[in-house]
């Protein structure tokens, strides 16, 4: 189960990048095998897999890239966790990573939080984006296909600018060492105003 959502035409450039997303998560559980996933580690992890897809889509990317923030006191240095680019378009993205539990996933105040994050970044004219990886976790049993379900209904009804997500069925059952099954990944954008 897969899929995007792109509601503000800013973030449109994003689709490629958002198509080969979905590519670098197969490829990466092709090598490591279906004892390994990289959604589960932390934001950190899932912005290389991001980058990684942006560069499959003819687009750069540089992780923790310098650049300054105009304040009322003047310029100061900032760092993005992300810069994505391609000919036309630029963004500037400050993430973060939750793991919530399969039904309830409460992302509002997260989103929120990492859109003010992408506030402090750049300069109000740039393109600025909060970006929240979500990676649901259930514990003892893997999900049902309703509780998948359930789950891209509840992301589509989040206010964003785009969320894509990716629940593999292959990967439905896949579970860490701790005993929780987490059945895919999703990523909301949300721009940062001001």
């Amino acid at each position: 189960m897969q899929g995007m959502i792109i509601s503000n035409p800013k973030l449109e450039f994003l689709r490629p990048l958002l198509e080969r997303w979905f590519d670098c998560i197969d490829r990466y559980n092709a090598v490591r095998g279906d004892n390994d996933s990289p959604y589960w580690f932390d934001e950190k992890a899932n912005l290389g897999l991001l980058s990684a897809a942006a560069w499959m889509a003819e687009m750069v990317t540089l992780q923790d890239a310098p650049t300054r923030k105009q304040n009322e006191e003047g310029e100061r240095n900032a760092r993005a966790h992300l810069f994505i680019a391609s000919s036309e378009e630029r963004a500037f993205i400050q993430a973060t990573q939750r793991w919530p539990r399969v039904k309830s996933l409460n992302l509002t105040q997260p989103l929120l939080e990492a859109t003010c994050d992408a506030k402090r970044i750049s300069y109000a004219s740039d393109l600025r984006l909060g970006c929240l990886f979500v990676a649901p976790q259930k514990a003892q049993q893997s999900t049902t296909p309703e509780e998948l379900q359930d789950m891209v209904d509840e992301l589509q009804k989040e206010t964003t600018c785009a969320v894509a997500w990716y629940f593999p069925y292959a990967y439905r059952k896949l579970r860490n060492e701790a005993g929780n099954y987490h059945p895919g990944i999703a990523v909301l954008f949300k721009q940062a105003h001001g």
